[in-house]
């Protein structure tokens, strides 16, 4: 019976895919993402994630800790699209989007490279990689002031 219901649960779970892998084609990663500021608790953000394709074309979802949508974000060439249960803004620039869901501007581009394990340079940003092959990976900006701090935990 134990193992059943073990069976069974399983079976209700997401799939946990591994950075490496993709769906339908495009790279995929699933996981925990938290952005700290350092200039007050007000300016952090943290959510559950899931991204697929690359920094041309893509989709990333985030949901709050009771796995409720909080955004979804897609982007394509000179378009992007951002979507919460209580707005949708379209621009021309994801970066712009990315400062309206978090506040602040990621290095999207470096960001895929990084979580294939590239180091890639992105201005103001440094990523340590060390732990990459774990689902870790930290990336620290340093200019412009704030310094800001992501952390990405991966699914296995």
């Amino acid at each position: 019976m134990v193992l059943g219901t073990a069976a069974l649960l399983s079976a209700c779970t997401r799939p946990r895919l591994k950075p490496d892998q993709s769906i339908n084609g495009e790279d995929f990663w699933s996981g925990r993402l938290g952005l700290q500021i350092e200039e007050g608790a007000e300016k952090n953000f943290s959510a559950a994630f899931d991204l697929s394709g690359d920094a041309q074309r893509g989709d990333l979802t985030l949901y709050n800790p009771l796995g409720n949508v909080l955004a979804k974000l897609k982007w394509s060439p000179g378009t992007a699209t951002l979507d919460s249960p209580d707005q949708r803004l379209v621009s021309d620039s994801l970066g712009e989007l990315l400062i309206q869901l978090t506040g602040n501007d990621l290095p999207i581009q470096a960001l895929f490279g990084w979580l294939r394990g590239v180091d890639v340079k992105a201005t103001g940003w440094t990523a340590d990689l060390s732990r990459i092959d774990s689902g870790r990976l930290v990336a620290t900006r340093f200019s412009p002031q704030p310094v800001a701090v992501l952390r990405i935990v991966l699914n296995r």
